[in-house]
């Protein structure tokens, strides 16, 4: 008889897992590639670059976006307090499916890649349905200081959804949005 409890047990159940898992985050990203992202009502009236908000939604221009990203060369990656894991997934995008690199501290960037969980009071999307986090690319105004929302990517799904979920689901849900392998 095999102990439930023993890792040669649980494994295939951990794997089971992480498959349902990535299957369910693959359908969120397909299935919402092509709506509008909703906003957090964090700016009065939107910004005057290639997103406008109107009605709690922002509407982005994604020539624009992908005019500004092709010119980039460095850029910034922020998350919320000290999240290890949005940090390492947003790095992994940046660097490696980008082809851009990380400004050091105190040095100029072109572009700031901005990661964090949206508000409690996020919009509920449904019964089961809720904005869980945000990737926002913004530029950067000549003395530094963050500029023009360029694009805003929200992750919608179930409300106790994990963190890493999330993190993973609006990262993958911006690669395929602009086809990114």
């Amino acid at each position: 008889m095999v102990n439930p409890l023993s890792p040669s047990a649980t494994e295939p159940q951990r794997r089971l897992a992480g498959t349902f898992l990535l299957v369910i985050l693959s359908a969120f990203a397909l299935g919402l590639s092509q709506t509008p992202a909703r906003a957090q009502s964090d700016v009065g009236g939107g910004d005057l670059g290639a997103c406008t908000l109107r009605d709690h939604v922002y509407t982005c221009d994604g020539a624009a976006f992908q005019k500004a990203l092709a010119a980039a060369t460095a850029v910034k990656v922020e998350t919320h307090n000290a999240d290890g894991v949005a940090r390492s997934q947003l790095t992994n995008l940046v660097t490696k499916k980008l082809g851009k690199t990380i400004a050091a501290a105190g040095s100029p960037a072109d572009l700031d890649f901005l990661l964090i969980p949206t508000s409690e009071t996020g919009v509920i999307n449904g019964a089961m349905d809720a904005d869980l986090g945000t990737l926002r690319v913004y530029t950067f105004g000549p003395d530094g200081e963050r500029g023009h929302l360029l694009w805003a990517e929200n992750f919608s799904g179930m409300p106790n959804m994990p963190w890493p979920a999330v993190v993973h689901g609006v990262i993958l849900q911006f690669q395929s949005r602009f086809h990114i392998q």
